[in-house]
């Protein structure tokens, strides 16, 4: 102990102290370590389940992102779709339209061409009864002049049948 003293060392108030460390040792684990390893605990707790919960949120984002996008792909596939259908039913309403439109001007046509025929028979018909008309009073003017009224009726007859043949061609 003398070394001690010669160093100036006191023993006693090293043991005060040492002893007054331990209890203020135990006094701080008692009552502030635990407090401060509960905070510490809840605190890494929290940036854990914070953490995770990002992780989810994260998952759940992609699960939306690809979600989403399948459904894009859906509506635009659909809409292509779609697009198509009216294509190919506006081509099928048009060629109906084409169609009609030929069978009207088909009809025009058949109704024009029997329109014409009959007045081309209406007018055949009306020339006929016109050279008739003209031979009988040629006939008339022949028979009066030299030949006999036999002769003159064969020779209408047969004019009108020739007549009658050329109208057929």
């Amino acid at each position: 102990m003398d070394i001690l003293n010669t160093l100036g060392i006191n023993l006693k108030p090293i043991i005060i102290q040492g002893v007054g460390f331990l209890i203020l040792l135990f006094v701080l684990k008692k009552f502030l370590f635990g407090k401060i390893s509960a905070m510490i605990k809840a605190r890494t707790d929290e940036v854990k389940n914070t953490y995770e919960k990002t992780e989810k949120d994260r998952t759940e984002a992609e699960r939306l992102l690809l979600e989403y996008q399948r459904r894009l792909a859906e509506a635009e596939s659909e809409a292509a779709r779609r697009i198509q259908e009216s294509i190919n039913e506006g081509n099928r309403i048009s060629g109906e339209i084409v169609k009609r439109a030929k069978e009207e001007v088909e009809q025009i046509r058949v109704k024009a061409q029997e329109s014409i025929e009959q007045e081309r028979k209406k007018a055949l018909t009306e020339i006929r009864n016109q050279v008739v008309t003209l031979s009988i009073l040629a006939s008339s003017k022949i028979i009066q002049q030299s030949i006999s009224q036999k002769t003159a009726e064969k020779l209408v007859d047969d004019f009108i049948e020739e007549i009658g043949e050329l109208s057929v061609r």
